[in-house]
């Protein structure tokens, strides 16, 4: 497993300075936008530990749950500009993933974990649509929907999210990239 490029990061963090506006705060799935499977399904279940590289997990088998490979840098450059990262995911498995999270080392130089850079109003738990989790997200962090951006890889869960005024990307076969960010970037310049 490799860690996440420098060059990456760079970029990210170049993205973000240069943002002419940055939303109150960045939504994140986690399956098939931070990692490239859905938790439940890929691992084999806990308990998880660290993976010896220093940042990627790996389940109670030894199987390697990786983030896609530019997530950890465009997570780590919103967060270090002090824009709150939220989680907003449907999993059946909400345990696995805080789990997870809580291992999973986004910046190896800092030690900063996806779990310690998420927010408290991070809603993980099974559901067919996010509305609810949007709203409960949005009363919790008491912002407009308009302020919030959110990366889902489901272009219905977008649809949804842009009826109530939430900036969403969908990062359907992508992840959570570069090229989002910027994009999601653009979408709130325009607010």
């Amino acid at each position: 497993m490799a860690e996440p490029g420098t060059s990456s990061r760079s970029r990210a963090l170049e993205l973000v300075k240069g943002a002419a506006k940055l939303p109150a705060a960045v939504l994140v799935d986690l399956d098939y936008t931070c990692w490239p499977f859905w938790l439940c399904h890929h691992a084999t279940g806990p308990p998880f530990a660290q993976h010896h590289d220093g940042f990627a997990v790996v389940d109670c088998s030894g199987r390697p749950i990786e983030m896609y490979p530019e997530a950890p840098a465009v997570l780590c450059a919103l967060h270090s500009l002090g824009v709150p990262l939220v989680a907003c995911s449907r999993s059946d498995e909400p345990e696995w993933c805080r789990a997870v999270a809580e291992l999973y080392v986004l910046d190896p130089s800092t030690g900063l974990r996806f779990g310690g850079a998420l927010h408290e109003a991070s809603v993980i738990r099974p559901a067919r649509s996010k509305v609810e989790h949007l709203r409960e997200i949005q009363a919790a962090l008491g912002v407009p929907f308009q302020e919030l951006l959110f990366f889902d890889d489901e272009r219905r869960i977008c649809d949804e999210g842009e009826a109530m005024g939430v900036r969403c990307v969908c990062v359907a076969g992508t992840g959570l990239n570069l090229d989002a960010l910027a994009q999601g970037l653009q979408a709130v310049a325009r607010l």
